[in-house]
């Protein structure tokens, strides 16, 4: 069986899903208290709405924390949406560039 996450098990706290209103769902991981903490308030202020799947990652980056975009990256999810899958290129490589700063 194919693993879709990839964080690492040793001292994982827990895993905080966000998927409603979004483009493609997040996944975040807590490996302390704070992180934990963090993205608690994440968790309640993601209710109130107004959040996108970029600022989602943005504000990982920014609190450091692990987080992961799910998207079935197959050949066949490529070309059943190249539309999506051009989407999340460039979603990849932006934040690529906000992890360089």
């Amino acid at each position: 069986m194919k693993q879709i996450l990839n964080f690492n098990e040793e001292g994982l706290k827990g895993l905080h899903f966000f998927t409603e209103h979004l483009n493609f769902p997040i996944v975040a991981a807590s490996y302390s208290d704070w992180e934990k903490q963090q993205l608690s308030y994440l968790e309640h202020n993601f209710q109130s709405g107004g959040f996108t799947t970029t600022n989602l990652c943005q504000w990982c980056i920014r609190h450091n924390i692990q987080y992961q975009i799910v998207y079935p990256l197959s050949i066949r999810s490529i070309f059943r949406n190249p539309y999506k899958y051009m989407k999340y290129l460039q979603l990849k490589q932006m934040l690529n560039k906000a992890v360089m700063q």
